[in-house]
């Protein structure tokens, strides 16, 4: 003991290095919640745009089949998505089982827990509406802040 006095040897750590090793781990644990956090959106992104352009096959598909785009008319938004997964789903079943859709309530669901959004003014008209309201979880009219568009 007395040898470890005399050399200037403790045996534990001061206050100021307890702290300053809980801020390095902090800061460490926020930069890796920021990063996962925009990651997770990226993926989130990554996969409302797949879905979307996978939608657009399958309407473009229904209409060289049908002759007409499936649903259309000034039906609310959640009339649309039941309808679409509906119409697209009963052909030969090749539409549900080329990917692992979230389905709630009959609607096809976008990665934050919306139903996609599907708009068509006219069967024969050859142009319809297809997006994902994005994280905010609402359509923004003015601006398309986070909406994400299949066209």
């Amino acid at each position: 003991m007395d040898l470890r006095r005399r050399l200037g040897l403790r045996q534990g750590f001061t206050f100021l290095e307890v702290i300053a090793s809980m801020a390095i781990v902090a800061i460490c644990f926020v930069l890796f919640r920021v990063a996962y956090g925009y990651r997770d959106e990226s993926i989130k992104d990554n996969v409302a745009r797949e879905e979307l352009a996978l939608l657009n096959c399958a309407i473009e598909v229904f209409k060289s089949e049908n002759g007409h785009y499936p649903v259309c008319g000034s039906q609310s938004v959640n009339s649309n998505a039941k309808e679409l997964y509906n119409r697209l789903s009963t052909k030969d079943g090749s539409f549900v089982e080329s990917h692992r859709w979230k389905i709630f309530d009959g609607k096809i669901i976008d990665p934050w827990g919306n139903p996609y959004v599907y708009t068509c003014e006219s069967q024969d008209a050859g142009s319809y509406v297809l997006f994902s309201m994005g994280p905010n979880k609402h359509i923004d009219e003015d601006e398309l802040i986070d909406d994400i568009h299949s066209r």
